[in-house]
């Protein structure tokens, strides 16, 4: 069982409750993190209103699901889900719940994966072997393997802030991804060059010393928003766009061209991608096959000599789903 627990515990006449769902969610493998963030603030809200005798209000609840004013749209799924689920738990558990009696579906807008093209990848490498060093931080070292890293492995972005030295065995070229999403865990091989690279890294840094691979300002742990703050001066020294605020190119693409680029090469040495697709869904992390080949959908217009593979040999287990309405 996860034996994390929180800096700022629930409070209010729910936080027992709230302690027992998060409890329960953890027993079954869940992280947790984020939705225990979520219930605490969630606790706190209910302090503004009277709970007697195990009864939450429908004007509680209802305050609580209504957009924010400049809410994003899949902030606000996340808070809301979250919080409905504790609250059906607590349904089950003896509380009387007063649940509205139409919750609107809430729509996030689809974000298409922008896909790096082969010369794309090399302007943008390059640019991160030249990156600038900035006082207190191994940036101009770091950014080269980090950003090599993610996209030769398929990370994402948290999994390579996350990672620890003891989850690098550079001996036998395997990282350890560990509360990967969903709770997963899995091995990941490395190729030949990853490991050399990361094996100067570790050397110039005596990497073994310290907790994590990744180092952000004065040997602190790297945040993802310095991750994206990194990306994006890499992408602009590449001399590559961004197309504006939730429109990319994220560094999470990177990810998304690993997957499109490694079907690109398993279809051109012959592969099987009817037996390869399931292979690529583990190495990533993927929850399920159909995770993989909703990136894939949505790539068509990148390499439609993919997608016809696909569907002529996974059409029978992967239904067809018409891009852009995901």
């Amino acid at each position: 069982m996860n034996k994390m627990t929180s800096k700022h515990p629930p409070v209010g006449e729910l936080a027992g409750i709230i302690s027992n769902f998060i409890r329960f969610k953890r027993s079954m493998g869940y992280i947790y993190q984020t939705e225990e963030g979520i219930l605490q603030r969630f606790s706190l809200f209910t302090m503004r209103y009277t709970i007697n005798n195990n009864e939450i209000s429908l004007q509680l609840i209802e305050a609580w699901l209504e957009r924010r004013k400049d809410e994003k749209a899949s902030n606000h799924k996340t808070r809301t889900l979250c919080v409905l689920q504790m609250l059906n738990f607590a349904a089950k558990h003896g509380y009387e719940v007063y649940f509205p009696v139409l919750i609107k579906k809430i729509k996030v807008p689809e974000y298409t994966p922008y896909i790096f093209t082969k010369a794309e990848l090399e302007r943008f490498f390059n640019a991160c072997d030249h990156i600038q060093p900035y006082p207190g931080t191994s940036r101009h070292h770091t950014i080269p393997v980090l950003f090599r890293l993610i996209f030769s492995c398929g990370l994402r972005a948290s999994e390579a802030a996350n990672l620890k030295c003891s989850d690098v065995d550079l001996t036998a070229g395997v990282i350890t991804v560990r509360n990967g999403k969903n709770g997963k865990e899995r091995l990941i091989p490395l190729s030949d060059s990853m490991s050399r690279c990361m094996e100067q890294f570790s050397h110039r840094y005596d990497n073994y010393k310290d907790k994590y691979f990744f180092k952000g300002k004065y040997k602190s742990k790297l945040q993802r928003h310095i991750i994206y703050k990194w990306f994006r001066i890499c992408l602009e020294n590449a001399g590559i766009p961004h197309l504006g605020k939730g429109q990319g190119p994220r560094e999470h693409d990177l990810r998304h061209s690993f997957c499109v680029h490694s079907l690109k090469k398993m279809q051109e040495k012959g592969v099987d991608l009817y037996a390869s697709l399931p292979f690529l869904s583990v190495y990533v992390g993927h929850a399920s096959i159909n995770a993989t080949q909703h990136y894939l959908r949505l790539t068509a217009e990148f390499y439609p000599d993919i997608i016809e593979q696909i569907n002529r040999q996974c059409s029978e287990i992967i239904p067809s789903v018409e891009v852009g309405k995901i």
